[in-house]
């Protein structure tokens, strides 16, 4: 069973629209509101990043219009990242910056509880959904640092707490919906397959 990509392919359709003018603003985090009865998350790289990545991965589930919104969003990006590369590179690397910090503070947060405190079942409520919840953090900083060279120190930063995480991990099963396990190995994506203990 595929995801439902009705919200990604409004989004794409959004990043089409306004990624031009998206990295030429100073705001990181760009709002949209509601598009087509839907919230839409704020504009981000990052974001637009994870998004595509669903549409690719399940685009043998997308109609001919749907893919043809996806090559537009894609066309329109590319556009930018030519005019425009080191505002590009800019916003990419500012995000990726921000969203180390934010997954170095929950890190420090979750990692400096005694285990005792945290929940170690893989059906367990709080800390179980607050972690595959926050992970997206994680898989952002994966794909932010895959699509534009980031700051070594920045990267750096994100291996150090790559280490810190594995201290405290207990591997177990995937942690997001079953169906996109197979696109996420486990060897590349360690983070997904568990949660701290």
């Amino acid at each position: 069973m595929n995801p439902d990509l009705k919200p990604d392919l409004v989004f794409a359709k959004v990043v089409g629209e306004q990624i031009d003018e998206y990295v030429h603003v100073e705001v990181l985090y760009y709002p949209i509101g509601a598009v087509a009865g839907m919230q839409m998350p704020q504009l981000t790289i990052g974001i637009w990043l994870e998004a595509l990545w669903r549409l690719k991965t399940f685009a043998a589930a997308l109609s001919a219009a749907q893919q043809a919104t996806v090559d537009e969003a894609l066309a329109c990006v590319q556009r930018v990242r030519s005019r425009a590369p080191e505002l590009y590179k800019q916003k990419a690397r500012r995000e990726f910056k921000s969203r180390l910090d934010t997954w170095t503070w929950y890190l420090d947060e979750i990692l400096g509880r005694p285990e005792s405190r945290l929940d170690r079942s893989d059906s367990a409520p709080p800390e179980g959904q607050a972690y595959a919840t926050q992970v997206h953090v994680r898989f952002k900083l994966e794909l932010l640092n895959g699509d534009v060279s980031q700051l070594q120190e920045q990267v750096t930063r994100l291996r150090v707490n790559d280490r810190r995480l594995q201290t405290r991990f207990a591997p177990g099963s995937f942690i997001w919906d079953a169906e996109l396990a197979p696109y996420l190995p486990a060897d590349a994506y360690w983070w997904l397959y568990g949660r701290p203990a």
